[in-house]
């Protein structure tokens, strides 16, 4: 046995062009503030997560670039005793 619910279908409620007068605002205006909204920064400050550009002090910034594969262990121990007090791990 099968009645109906009184609902309309979606394919009447997409071709409504009511619907379309309403959401061909709404889709773009959306879209618009989130870009609005992280692009000017205040999501960053909304939530409090750092900057993109904050994430890393400039002392981690500079990757050790290894010159010669021959003494590349040689500078990355280098580059970590710089850094930090141990030295780089072992290369298998």
């Amino acid at each position: 046995m099968s009645g109906t619910t009184g609902e309309r279908p979606l394919s009447d409620i997409v071709t409504d062009p009511q619907f379309w007068l309403l959401h061909v605002v709404n889709f773009p205006a959306v879209f618009i503030s989130g870009w609005l909204f992280v692009s000017t920064g205040l999501a960053y400050d909304a939530f409090g997560t750092p900057r993109p550009d904050q994430y890393y002090g400039l002392e981690q910034r500079k990757a050790p670039i290894v010159e010669n594969r021959v003494d590349a262990k040689q500078q990355l121990d280098e580059y970590f005793q710089e850094q930090f007090t141990g030295s780089a791990p072992p290369l298998d």
